[in-house]
């Protein structure tokens, strides 16, 4: 998980109609404010709401309506709707274009006119598909049913063909409300294949819903070569009337799809309508998957590991459990008592709720983890459970010790599929087990201390919505199962880990602390202390290892520390220096250091003129700290008798010889070396 991720809580704003595109860094949402264009700008969805909310065209206030903003052939493009004749009720309502003059979202912008004024309009959109574009909006060739059409563009302001009906309201999920509604499309496409997405019934209503129209011929102008599908998505509580959306592909390929609900049933078209945000996801066959709406006050990370609830449980004291992800906190209900690390389930009453916005968008893959240490066995006991009337997963400890996976239970809304399964290998009693549980929209797999147990036969599921707690240490939907033991570090993926992934949940990679690169002087002993941090609780035993390094040097394997003792051949030279710092897991796990040591020649050292005291010649050594250094004397230059060696703790240091010399021709050096 990526500690800075950015967290999305829904709704994100006011508005309706949401189109949001990505370009150049950052994500650009326009929407009108019945007479301008606005647009807020941000490099992620969670800041579009706190975003300046400028205005970039103002075409005007007669019904200004799903405004959209596109960037095609390096310029930008708005869409929108006007009613062509004030005053008319609505009646000459048609779809408008307007160029940027640059490459500026903010414009200037050109006004290009009316793109179809063969019949009332809205919601113009365009798209690519094989070098082309396309108009795609919603129209009513006959008054009182508005219907999704098509037509060629000759560029992004021009049609080159008479638009084609592609989807006619006929189904019962389209046409709640009068008249019958097919609006707002979008355009979009995944590895060679072609999607339209729309909104259907009246947006006054709470089946206000999304359809799905996938070309399936080979003429995307003709109608038969379209096949419809709905409704994707659609009202859910706390979520009524989701529609009019757009799909954008965020950085890490994530695809989103932003679209506008109520929080409240008979919410309508007012006022009330909110911006909201959530995955779309790809089943196997190439099909979009859009899932539910979640329910209000829902937090989305928008972190590509999708690690939705991380509980570590490592605090000692008190009555709230922190979440690594987006600042959420669980209460401590029953009995508390910290184990350092973990918290004690006493299997009566003790457990975490960790509130309702967690885990409300993992519908379609998921992965629940945790390490428990359980003192007794019985059936459905809670680990991790997301509701306490209806769960759309949950993961338990069995009577028997297995671990076991349970979906759907009492078919939570949107749920597809529902079972039970468990693990093979049992958990045994007083003993730590790390213990997960994938679904990758295909199977169900279990996993104890990172070996694969099990793969359970293929099973349809995509997870229901409910708008209730995600629970640490007891199953509470129908009855209410204690875990008895300890649990620590509990995560909720909203997609499935690999196998690799989940060992390294067991044993993380210690962590080297950096090391500036270092600066000494040639002679001089290096002394240098490696830090290391283990992720792991409780920690690791970490063992350090020279891997690469000046001749010499060496690693204390328990400590850390470097030593090297440089000589003056060493002079003026970069040493490459490597460490790693391995945990004693399994699998074992490292990480390395890398640094360089630069050696400069040392100075020259300087002897001063002695000074006679108390029968002794004393003289003062200058020079670079560190080193060895050597008095010598000689009567005739050639023959030299060693006085002194001495690696003083300090530069400059005082040298005291026996003397006055009986040869008055006597001369003394100071060298570096022994």
């Amino acid at each position: 998980m990526n500690a800075t991720a950015a967290c999305l809580t829904l709704p994100m704003m006011q508005g309706q109609d949401p189109a949001v595109v990505y370009h150049d860094g950052y994500f650009h949402l326009v929407q009108s404010d019945g007479c301008n264009i606005r647009l807020r700008r941000a490099s992620t969805l969670s800041e579009l709401a706190a975003a300046p909310n400028v205005v970039i065209h103002s075409p005007g206030c007669s019904e200004l309506w799903a405004p959209e903003i596109h960037w095609i052939s390096n310029r930008w493009y708005l869409y929108y709707t006007l009613n062509a004749n004030p005053g008319t009720g609505g009646l000459d309502r048609r779809g408008y274009v307007a160029e940027s003059e640059g490459a500026d979202p903010y414009g200037p912008y050109i006004d290009r006119g009316i793109l179809f004024n063969g019949y009332w309009n809205i919601d113009g959109s365009v798209f690519a598909w094989s070098n082309r574009l396309y108009y795609v909006f919603s129209g009513e060739p006959v008054p009182g049913q508005q219907k999704i059409c098509i037509a060629p563009m000759l560029n992004p302001w021009t049609l080159s063909g008479a638009p084609v009906v592609i989807s006619t309201p006929t189904e019962s999920w389209e046409t709640v409300g009068h008249p019958d509604v097919n609006e707002g499309p979008w355009g979009f496409q995944r590895d060679g294949r072609l999607f339209i997405v729309y909104s259907a019934s009246g947006c006054w209503t709470d089946d206000y819903a999304l359809g799905l129209l996938t070309l399936t011929g080979p003429d995307l102008l003709s109608p038969a070569s379209w096949t419809k599908s709905g409704p994707v998505f659609s009202q859910k509580p706390g979520a009524y009337g989701p529609g009019h959306n757009s799909l954008v592909v965020d950085p890490f390929g994530q695809w989103w799809n932003v679209y506008h609900a109520n929080s409240n049933p008979g919410e309508g078209c007012a006022n009330q309508r909110q911006i909201r945000a959530q995955r779309l996801f790809w089943n196997s066959n190439g099909m979009p998957d859009f899932g539910s709406p979640v329910p209000y006050g829902s937090v989305v990370t928008e972190d590509p590991d999708f690690l939705v609830a991380h509980f570590p449980l490592t605090e000692t004291n008190g009555s709230v459990a922190a979440s690594t992800v987006c600042g959420r906190t669980g209460t401590i209900l029953g009995a508390r008592l910290w184990a350092n690390p973990g918290l004690i389930f006493n299997g009566t009453n003790t457990h975490v709720d960790c509130g309702r916005a967690l885990g409300n968008d993992v519908q379609h893959t998921l992965t629940l983890a945790a390490w428990v240490r359980p003192d007794s066995f019985r059936d459905w006991a809670g680990i991790l459970t997301k509701g306490v009337n209806v769960s759309p997963y949950a993961m338990q400890i069995w009577g028997n010790g297995a671990l076991r996976f349970t979906a759907n239970w009492g078919m939570p809304a949107g749920g597809i599929g529902e079972g039970s399964w468990n693990s093979k290998m049992r958990l045994s009693l007083g003993q730590w087990t790390h213990v997960a549980v994938t679904y990758d929209g295909d199977r169900v797999r279990f996993y104890l201390n990172g070996r694969l147990d099990s793969n359970q036969p293929q099973a349809a599921l995509r997870f229901g919505v409910t708008n209730e707690p995600l629970v640490i240490g007891a199953d509470l939907p129908g009855g209410d199962e204690f875990f008895h033991g300890i649990i620590r570090d509990a995560r909720v993926y909203g997609r499935a880990l690999s196998q690799e992934e989940i060992q390294l949940l067991l044993n993380q990679p210690p962590t080297p602390g950096a090391i500036p690169d270092v600066f000494m002087v040639a002679g001089q002993t290096l002394v240098l202390t490696n830090t290391a941090s283990d992720p792991d609780v409780p920690p690791q035993t970490l063992t350090f290892t020279l891997i690469d390094g000046p001749e010499g040097a060496a690693v204390d394997p328990v400590t850390g520390v470097l030593t090297w003792a440089s000589t003056l051949a060493h002079a003026n030279t970069t040493n490459l220096v490597t460490v790693r710092v391995t945990d004693d897991g399994t699998p074992s796990l490292s990480g390395t250091t890398t640094f360089n040591i630069f050696v400069r020649s040392p100075v020259t050292p300087v002897l001063s003129r002695p000074v006679v005291n108390a029968g002794s010649l004393v003289f003062a050594v200058e020079g670079d700290p560190g080193l060895t250094y050597a008095i010598r004397s000689s009567t005739n230059l050639v023959d030299w008798s060693t006085h002194s060696v001495t690696n003083p703790p300090e530069i400059p240091f005082s040298v005291s010889l026996p003397g006055p010399p009986g040869d008055p021709h006597t001369f003394y050096r100071v060298e570096i070396g022994n």
